[in-house]
């Protein structure tokens, strides 16, 4: 159905509301026409005091802003919010709501409407709180209901997440940094264990995945997650993708250590030079974010590397091998001496999306893991099988 209306101030728009989208035309030699989709709008706000003042207004009389369309707008892999002013005579602007608003409502019932909001107050330099008090008000906007809570201890997550009815939500959203998110996620799935009867320190039991979407609005000093989801670290960007409820699956990898569970990765899981690399970093917290950058170069390039005694058993899915025809799983055993194994999502390196990549090093030449990590930061796949690297895929999709 076609309106005429002032949008933004420009007076004579045409504007056209359909089922999924408003198109609205300005008149003159330069038109400039915008469609915005229904499905990227984030809110509308109507001026109710308006309407009952104006009904009766004549044609000349000024006309009020009754109407306000906030949506998204893209630019690349970042996302803004924009507003649309819809203002003009009131009969025309309720009939240009009335037709808007049930079409939009199809789109929100669709959208989470409650949401557990954790702050951890302290991430990086202290984002998470400033974060939250300007992203909550977005959420609100959108008609999504926040029950918000701050820590205030170490390890709070952890207690808040294990007494939370989760029935009352439709997902978490965490302000905080990788270190928060990993905490959130470790706590919900040993309640979701335990809610389901496992042993999550059963490393031959079954992995039950998170039923409990997470969202991350990226506020620490290592923002990895949000990077890999959002491909920045904006904070409007991630809110407004929790806003649209777009969820997408990770893998996940559990550690175990003589029968118990150690904890659970999303981004990497690693044990020698690259463990070594991020333990360091974590502890030069005073750096700030500078860490990530002088912590890797000062381990790969000045620091003596040490290596471990190992034996390492890979299974039939992570060698992309079937069972035989009996049915027994295939096995490669690889012993000796190692600097480092580490399992990494394989799209980190430019490869399918839900494969893990293992990745086995013995003594390793400071050039070659430099490599890697370059590789890390362009997403490029690991193409060359090194005398010092072996590389393992795994189909296995948490």
């Amino acid at each position: 159905m076609a309106f005429t209306l002032t949008v933004n101030g420009k007076v004579d728009t045409d504007c056209n509301v359909t089922e999924q989208e408003i198109r609205t035309s300005t008149p003159g030699r330069k038109s400039k026409e915008l469609i915005i989709q229904l499905d990227d709008v984030i809110g509308i706000e109507t001026n109710e005091s308006e309407f009952s003042t104006s009904t009766n207004q004549s044609k000349t009389t000024k006309p009020k802003c009754l109407c306000k369309v906030h949506y998204i707008k893209r630019k690349k892999t970042v996302w803004k919010q924009e507003t649309l002013s819809v203002t003009g005579q009131a009969e025309e602007c309720q009939r240009f709501i009335s037709q808007l608003q049930p079409n939009f409502k199809k789109v929100y019932d669709t959208r989470p409407k409650r949401l557990l909001v954790l702050v951890n107050p302290i991430s990086g330099g202290r984002y998470g709180q400033s974060n939250s008090k300007k992203i909550v008000p977005l959420f609100e906007l959108a008609g999504i209901a926040c029950d918000v809570k701050v820590s205030d201890r170490a390890k709070h997550f952890i207690e808040m997440v294990s007494e939370y009815d989760f029935t009352t939500v439709d997902g978490i959203v965490v302000f905080g940094g990788d270190g928060s998110f990993s905490e959130v996620l470790g706590s919900l799935l040993r309640v979701t264990h335990e809610k389901a009867g496992l042993d999550y320190n059963d490393m031959n039991g079954p992995l039950t995945s998170n039923s409990v979407p997470i969202g991350i609005i990226p506020s620490g000093t290592g923002n990895g997650i949000s990077v890999a989801q959002y491909g920045n670290y904006d904070t409007v960007t991630a809110a407004l993708h929790i806003i649209k409820g777009n969820t997408r699956k990770i893998p996940l990898m559990a550690e175990y250590c003589e029968d118990e569970l150690v904890g659970y990765a999303t981004v990497v899981s690693a044990y020698g030079l690259f463990a070594d690399m991020m333990y360091e970093t974590d502890q030069k917290r005073w750096m700030r974010r500078a860490r990530y950058i002088v912590m890797p170069i000062y381990s790969i390039f000045f620091k003596t590397q040490r290596l471990f005694e190992a034996e390492i058993t890979l299974t039939g899915s992570q060698l992309c091998k079937p069972d035989d025809e009996e049915g027994k799983t295939k096995e490669e055993t690889i012993s000796g001496e190692f600097s480092m194994v580490a399992f990494f999502p394989a799209k980190v390196f430019g490869m399918t999306e839900g494969e893990v990549l293992v990745l086995i090093f013995r003594r390793t030449p400071s050039s070659h893991f430099f490599r890697l990590m370059l590789n890390m930061m362009k997403s490029e796949v690991v193409r060359k099988r090194c005398t010092t690297l072996s590389s393992y895929r795994s189909n296995d999709n948490y």
